[in-house]
């Protein structure tokens, strides 16, 4: 009953102690060297059993502050340097990194442009107390144009990392003796969850600290190459550059064109659609002016003939009439119908 009872209040200690212990590590909180001295006293040494551990690590410490020559400095520097051949010259600037015993974290090798002479950009990782070495290889590339150094100092923060980091792995092993000793399932379900976020966060700081000590242990440069240009206002250095340069500016208005002409494609149907539209209504216009006066012409035309008809009928009537009054006319003869003069009115009185 006694062992049940204590397992919960162990449990519930670990979980207050290793946030106070993170706490307590920052710099800055509790008076800056006072913190540290609880942390490395005589009663954590108790508890961690004099071990290599983290009592080691918190025992380390003062002594890193205090000591100038193990500060945590990240070191940079930034090189650029005139040359006549950048794909030469960046192998022999991977050359210098790997002599060094660095390495080549990037490379990029551009040619010449309208604008802008050929070149490269590299970011070299050399060990941090050989960066000095590496800056007066480089000087030998080419003609350097300009160049800057730089150190942070991360000691405090390398430091706090450590710090919490020691905390947390204490703490993950306090609560996996507490999983070991749980006796029932509840306890054992809190002391997994507290474990696996304390197993998180721990994680998290171990990767900051490896980045932070990464940094530290090899130190940056970059390095710009480039030509000289033959223009005054810059461009291509020589010939071949300045035939390259034309041609990609050939393809650069090649490239522009396609984009213009999708950009007014949309337009250019939308106008074809109207102009089509326009040309419809007005051939529909004409035609139906044609027909109108096509049909009036035959009116005027059937009119004409009409009246051309009625003005025959009327120079014929008198001919007629004249030929049948005439004394020399011939007598009907057979079947025909004798022709009578008309008979005189009668006189009614």
């Amino acid at each position: 009953m006694t062992r049940r009872s204590s397992v919960p209040v162990l449990l519930a200690a670990a979980l207050l102690l290793a946030p106070l212990s993170a706490c307590a590590a920052l710099p800055g909180t509790g008076g800056g060297a006072s913190s540290s001295e609880i942390l490395v006293g005589p009663e954590m040494a108790r508890d961690t059993g004099g071990t290599d551990g983290a009592g080691g690590a918190f025992e380390g410490a003062p002594q890193a502050l205090e000591d100038q020559s193990t500060r945590s400095v990240i070191r940079t520097g930034q090189v650029s340097i005139e040359v006549s051949d950048p794909d030469a010259a960046a192998e022999e600037v991977a050359e210098i990194a790997q002599r060094a015993g660095g390495s080549v974290e990037s490379m990029t090798v551009h040619r010449a442009s309208a604008k802008t002479t050929a070149g490269a950009d590299l970011a070299l990782r050399v060990p941090a107390d050989r960066l000095d070495e590496t800056f007066t290889a480089l000087t030998g590339v080419g003609d350097v144009v300009s160049q800057s150094r730089s150190a942070v100092d991360v000691t405090a923060e390398h430091v706090d990392l450590r710090a919490r980091v020691a905390a947390l792995e204490e703490s993950v092993e306090r609560l996996t003796e507490l999983m070991a000793g749980a006796d029932t399932t509840t306890e054992l379900i809190e002391a997994e969850s507290a474990l696996a976020q304390r197993q998180q966060e721990l994680d998290g700081l171990r990767a900051q600290l490896r980045s932070l000590e990464g940094q530290v242990d090899e130190a940056t440069i970059w390095v710009s190459l480039s030509t000289t240009s033959a223009l005054p206002g810059g461009g291509p250095a020589n010939f071949w550059e300045g035939l390259l340069a034309g041609l990609d500016s050939l393809a650069a208005a090649g490239a522009g064109a396609l984009v213009v002409l999708g950009i007014l494609l949309p337009w250019l149907a939308l106008a074809a659609l109207l102009a089509l539209a326009v040309v419809l209504i007005v051939r529909g216009v004409r035609s139906g002016r044609r027909a109108r006066a096509a049909q009036a012409a035959q009116e005027r035309a059937a009119q004409e003939r009409e009246t051309q008809e009625r003005a025959a009928q009327a120079a014929a009537a008198p001919q007629t009439a004249g030929a049948s009054a005439d004394p020399a006319a011939p007598l009907h003869t057979g079947d025909s119908v004798p022709q009578y003069p008309a008979a005189p009115p009668s006189n009614p009185l």
